[in-house]
């Protein structure tokens, strides 16, 4: 496990998060979220909206390729 430490509004959230997807966060989060910076809640709500995007884009194509192949 490895502690990711998100900070919004002037206060530190730690979360515990498996090792392989802690980096991948971080790395996603910073991005948005600069790590040492204060994010604001409409920050952390428009970067969550932003991954939110980017998953139902994601979808999209898995269900096009889905079709595609022959049964």
């Amino acid at each position: 496990m490895r502690k990711v430490t998100i900070k919004i509004d002037g206060k530190a959230y730690d979360i515990n998060l498996k090792e392989d997807f802690a980096k991948s966060l971080e790395e996603e989060l910073e991005k948005e979220l600069p790590p040492y910076h204060n994010n604001s809640t409409k920050d952390l709500l428009n970067s969550y909206l932003k991954k939110c995007y980017d998953c139902y884009v994601l979808e999209k194509k898995i269900e096009n390729l889905l079709k595609k192949i022959p049964n």
